[in-house]
């Protein structure tokens, strides 16, 4: 019989908990200002849902605008984009025809980064073991130590057992806030009703005619495939709840990234739903794909290359920060003195029950730019905590601008900065100097000032 001991490990300065790209440039930004840092990582590699979950396009950090491009996220974004490319992984926008773009068929996603996964999840390594950062991957948190809103540790199960890790500071960037919840934290989950956006397992679809399926958007203008999925309802033969077609193009001329079916009513903190979803999920993408052949211009001969193994969670919960970022903050366009990120993404969070229908899309805004404040990662109950990715401090209706990957990265940045400056001088996150913080932020190429956007 195995009897589970539980010991103490090594101790570090700063733990970041998850690996996606919100975790990701925590752990770059603490460990490049000298802490001595472990990243924490449930699956084998880094990047989350933009690689294990398939989505290869990074999306908030430029803003497509009456014909002109801005860019509002640079930092450890820039860095990994310019890396990407050259490494020859990834699309440069300013290659694409924005008249007519395949990577994505609108302008404003026609900006992103559209990358090579595998070659992201490497990159990524990359960096990291540059700055001395080091990777525990196969592990889950189970637990956490807790006093008095202070994290003295951590509990981990893995292949080498259960067992404690401590630290001065710790990032919670697991997407659904699990270690600020595991110390009490107040957080909110989903709609007034519980409801939460659609869940999506990609799939990448290879030998895919790209000119025929250009030639049919620009003969018909039928972006997202509307006016044949309504014919399809009409006969019944389309029984899905979503009515739009979306998908990208990659880095090679056949290959799409189908970001296309919308779960309705999978909980990402709920074992059992996640279950349900990857199982119904992969069923759904094969009965897609029989549709996308026999009906879509330019996929006849398209066939499945993999489905991911993650399912793309894109909504569960929200901490209690020490701000709510506010529907009234992105209509009016409010500036804060203490914001680290700025994005440059639309309202983007489907209805619940509907998933094909943003309620908020027609909501008109003072300025196309989301500023995020410093006390949206701050958790009002803790201490020695700090969240970033989709679990910070928001309105539900503001999670589309926030919850992309490039704005993830940027929060990463500022949160990794922070936690050294709190560990460093032992005190909390909420009473950090945010003005040094941003100064930081700004000598490393960050932009923190909406002032400072400017053409590309």
């Amino acid at each position: 019989m195995y009897n589970m001991q539980i010991s103490k490990k090594e101790r570090y300065d700063i733990v970041v908990c998850g690996g996606g790209f919100s975790g990701f440039s925590a752990a770059y930004s603490a460990a490049r200002e000298g802490a001595r840092v472990l990243l924490v990582e449930k699956n084998g590699c880094l990047g989350g849902v933009g690689t294990a979950g398939l989505v290869n396009h990074m999306l908030g950090a430029r803003l497509y605008d009456d014909g002109k491009i801005y860019q509002s996220i640079a930092g450890i974004y820039k860095t990994l984009e310019e890396r990407m490319l050259l490494e020859k992984s990834a699309v440069d926008f300013r290659t694409v025809d924005l008249s007519l773009n395949p990577h994505g068929w609108y302008p404003s996603l026609g900006t992103g980064l559209v990358f090579d996964g595998e070659k992201m999840k490497l990159v990524l390594e990359a960096m990291l073991e540059e700055v001395g950062c080091k990777i525990l991957y196969f592990t889950d948190v189970i637990s956490a130590q807790c006093k008095d809103g202070n994290v003295s540790g951590i509990m981990v199960h893995n292949k080498s057992g259960t067992y404690i890790i401590e630290a001065k500071a710790f990032v919670d960037a697991t997407g659904d806030a699990d270690i600020c919840r595991y110390c009490g934290c107040g957080f909110e989950k989903g709609d007034e009703n519980g409801g939460m956006a659609a869940a999506s397992l990609e799939m990448h679809v290879e030998n895919v005619d790209a000119g025929i399926l250009s030639k049919y958007m620009k003969d018909t203008e039928d972006f997202r495939f509307r006016k044949i999925i309504a014919q399809l309802k009409e006969t019944g033969e389309w029984d899905f709840p979503y009515e739009i077609f979306i998908s990208v193009k990659l880095c090679s001329e056949d290959t799409f990234m189908i970001n296309t079916i919308r779960q309705v009513g999978i909980d990402g903190t709920d074992a059992e739903s996640l279950s349900r979803g990857i199982i119904d999920g992969r069923r759904e993408n094969y009965k897609l794909l029989e549709i996308m052949r026999k009906y879509f211009p330019g996929f006849s001969e398209a066939r499945i290359c993999r489905v991911a193994p993650v399912i793309g969670i894109r909504e569960t919960v929200r901490i209690v920060g020490e701000y709510t970022l506010l529907v009234e903050d992105l209509v009016n366009g409010t500036e804060f003195s203490d914001t680290i990120a700025i994005s440059s993404y639309g309202w983007d969070l489907p209805n619940p029950k509907k998933p094909s229908l943003q309620p908020f899309h027609d909501v008109k805004r003072r300025s196309p730019h989301t500023c995020i404040p410093y006390r949206c990662l701050v958790p009002r109950d803790a201490e020695n905590i700090i969240a970033v990715g989709r679990c910070v401090s928001v309105e539900r209706e503001v999670l589309g601008p926030v919850r992309v990957m490039a704005p993830c990265v940027a929060m990463g940045e500022a949160a990794g900065i922070a936690a050294v400056m709190a560990a460093n001088d032992g005190i909390s996150f909420k009473n950090i100097n945010v003005d040094l913080l941003r100064n930081k932020l700004r000598g490393y190429g960050a932009m923190v000032d909406i002032g400072n956007i400017m053409e590309v």
